[in-house]
């Protein structure tokens, strides 16, 4: 799996978050880059919409509701996330080069800030109509590490969820151990089950 570049996208309401992540992913993906994006608030409320079937679903208690059509597949999943746990989730859909999330506040997380409000966190640029300078400063990140892991761990049924730098541990202890194994040369993929 190849590792996403993951940034922040924060400012006040109507600062243009929207308007310069459509515009990022427009001309990354013109340009042959895969990208998913995460719209975060702080908001308690539902893109479901009330009275549809999916939100009927829900209001009886189920804790995932998938809606498949022959256009798309949407999953509703019924538990807050940290972005975390959100990235790691999208890796399973696959590989992605960019994963931009509008409104993050993760203390981790590289981000760049519109408008005039309050610095957040490892803020490494604030957007003021430069938005070749902000494609060029992503695009620039192409050999930083990202935080989301390459390794995913289930015990007993459920997720372990892991930070990029026990990831990389782990992964390069695994990768290390099965390289000493007889016929196994350059390794790319491992899966392994344990059952005790």
């Amino acid at each position: 799996m190849s590792t996403s570049r993951v940034f922040g996208i924060y400012g006040e309401s109507d600062s243009g978050k929207t308007t310069l992540i459509v515009q990022l992913v427009t001309r990354l993906t013109t340009e042959g880059y895969r990208v998913a994006t995460v719209k975060q608030t702080h908001k308690a409320i539902s893109m479901d919409a009330k009275e549809k079937d999916t939100w009927r679903h829900h209001q009886a208690g189920a804790a995932l509701v998938v809606f498949s059509s022959r256009k798309e597949t949407n999953f509703l999943y019924d538990t807050p996330l940290s972005i975390s746990e959100i990235l790691q989730r999208i890796s399973y859909f696959g590989s992605f080069d960019y994963i931009l999330i509008e409104g993050a506040d993760d203390p981790r997380l590289p981000k760049i800030r519109i408008g005039t409000g309050k610095k957040r966190s490892n803020t490494i640029a604030t957007y003021t109509n430069n938005f070749h300078e902000i494609l060029s400063l992503l695009k620039k990140s192409d050999s930083e590490p990202s935080m989301v892991p390459d390794l995913r761990i289930r015990v007993d049924g459920k997720d372990v969820l892991l930070t990029e730098f026990p990831a990389k541990i782990i992964s390069n202890m695994i990768v290390s151990m099965v390289e000493s194994l007889k016929g196994v040369a350059d390794v790319h993929t491992v899966s392994l089950e344990l059952k005790r």
